[in-house]
């Protein structure tokens, strides 16, 4: 009984200390704990501050334009928009996409450049760091079931929506 007890606390301790270092991770483009984390040299701070604050920049652009599309997206499955909306926004739903594509290049790249100038125990630190996530917008299953949601239909969950890899269709 007192071997099962013991393992029981371990696991217990080993839990609480994998949560309490999840939760502390701090996110790349909250400035005010990421930052401190690094211990940067003044010199360091020069070149990744304004990094930081353009991948802060670049998500929260993206996030706007991804609520935007989300939005349009809820008024065409309230029959909100006229006949005829579905190709146009298929359109503008890949030059998101491709927009994306670009918004990840550009974060991509700063963080190189940020990378560059950390000492190990910095880079180790930035690693732990949350890097942001340019999620898709939330899409509407496709209207394979006919009226009312069949499966596939508005309320059924059938063969349209997300890839596993993240893309679309």
């Amino acid at each position: 009984m007192k071997g099962n007890l013991e393992i029981a606390l371990r696991y217990f301790a080993l839990l609480a200390s994998i949560l309490l270092m999840s939760g502390c991770a701090a996110k790349l483009i909250d400035l005010d704990k990421s930052l401190p984390k690094l211990k940067l040299a003044e010199e360091q701070e020069e070149v990744v501050r304004p990094k930081m604050e353009a991948i802060k920049g670049i998500v929260e652009e993206y996030n706007a334009e991804k609520e935007q599309i989300e939005e349009e997206l809820s008024d065409m499955r309230g029959g909100m928009m006229g006949g005829g909306g579905g190709s146009g926004f298929r359109e503008k739903l890949q030059e998101f996409r491709n927009k994306r594509e670009t918004y990840l290049s550009a974060i991509n790249v700063h963080i190189e450049d940020i990378k560059a100038v950390l000492d190990e125990d910095q880079l180790a630190a930035f690693e732990r760091m949350k890097m942001p996530e340019l999620e898709m917008p939330d899409m509407p299953m496709g209207r394979r079931g006919g009226r009312g949601g069949g499966r596939g239909g508005m309320g059924g969950r059938g063969g349209g929506g997300r890839r596993r890899d993240g893309g679309m269709f």
